[in-house]
């Protein structure tokens, strides 16, 4: 069983483009444990936890607290147990990337590499770019495979390429980029040109350090490709079945985009999942997108996702625009970098197109 444990609502920083609600409301180590033991009473062989903000290192007590109770009730049950956390990185420091490590807490950066001053800055506008410096170090020091999370934002689309090659010369391999989707973000037909030269450059990149001893794997491409080649949906959402989320007072929720909405509530910590309400919204899920049939890319499109179409446009069906147009100018150009990687004989490629690409 998988669960988004909401550690926390507040954050440390100010990030330009974040659509998030700040507050002091937290989870306390009580109802973290309850979320763990409700897991553990599926009897799966894996569980997983991933460990969610605003920032969830304000919780690290928590964290710590949550990863030491499941793995020993992994040890005990003889199975297997998984966390992942997104960090903006403020907080880390070497003893937690050393407790991080011993007990498999896998983590990515939030860091948009040379937008990082501009866009993520503290709360009374300090940038942060130099002060992540020695954690960047550390971190990849700990887990070199660590992901680099960029956000890119309109005005500054036009940077996104020169900012991803410099994420991967201070170190990252992995990297992702997602556009600031909020309906006032300020998307139009110039921008999205800009950003499709963007992604045509990136893909260069790419095919240049692909194959390197530390390869450049650009997971925007690396998801749409494998998708593609593994026969399956880009974006299988499975809401509320995948992984249901877990608000700080315990209720549980399918996805991080409906938390506390009373309406998609389908239990908590103490009383469990409530079953039948689960198959209900699962089952809404699957209605089909209508704006999207006959569509050529229909297949490979994250409109499949209920909870990004409902944080943009508050139903799971309707797919807001941006998100469409994204979608166009993405796939055609990781199929032109499949392509190119496949006519060159990528040895990386050939390898591991049909399992995980991110190994």
């Amino acid at each position: 069983m998988n669960f988004t444990l909401h550690l926390t609502a507040d954050c440390n920083l100010s990030c330009r483009y974040c659509y998030e609600t700040h507050s002091r409301r937290h989870m306390t180590e009580e109802t973290a444990k309850k979320a763990v033991d409700l897991a553990f009473s599926f009897g799966h062989e894996k569980n997983g936890f991933s460990l969610f903000g605003g920032e969830p290192m304000l919780e690290r007590g928590t964290i710590e607290s949550v990863c030491r109770y499941a793995s020993e009730k992994a040890n005990a049950t003889g199975t297997a147990v998984r966390f992942k956390m997104t960090t903006n990185g403020t907080l880390l420091d070497e003893a937690f990337l050393r407790f991080a490590n011993e007990h498999g807490l896998e983590i990515a950066l939030s860091h948009d590499g040379l937008l990082q001053d501009v866009q993520r800055v503290t709360r009374d506008g300090t940038p942060t770019l130099q002060r992540l410096e020695p954690i960047v170090d550390l971190l990849l020091k700990y887990q070199p495979k660590a992901v680099a999370m960029q956000t890119v934002m309109p005005s500054n689309a036009d940077r996104m390429a020169e900012s991803v090659e410099w994420l991967y010369k201070r170190g990252f391999s992995r990297i992702n980029t997602a556009i600031d989707y909020r309906v006032d973000a300020g998307w139009d037909d110039a921008s999205m040109v800009v950003l499709k030269t963007q992604y045509e450059r990136i893909a260069d990149l790419s095919e240049r350090h692909f194959d390197d001893a530390r390869p450049l794997l650009y997971l925007n491409f690396l998801s749409k490709i494998a998708a593609y080649l593994n026969d399956r949906p880009c974006m299988e959402c499975k809401l509320g079945m995948r992984q249901p989320s877990v608000a700080p007072d315990g209720a549980i929720y399918p996805c991080n985009q409906f938390l506390d909405l009373p309406d998609y509530r389908m239990g908590d910590v103490d009383t469990g999942i409530d079953r039948v309400r689960q198959r209900e919204i699962y089952r809404a899920s699957l209605d089909p997108e209508p704006d999207c049939e006959g569509c050529a890319i229909a297949d490979r499109c994250r409109h499949h996702c209920a909870c990004l179409n409902f944080s943009l446009t508050g139903r799971m069906h309707e797919v807001a625009p941006v998100q469409c147009e994204h979608e166009r100018i993405l796939i055609p150009i990781a199929d032109d970098l499949a392509a190119r990687l496949y006519a060159r004989k990528s040895v990386r490629f050939l390898l591991n197109y049909r399992d995980d690409p991110l190994d």
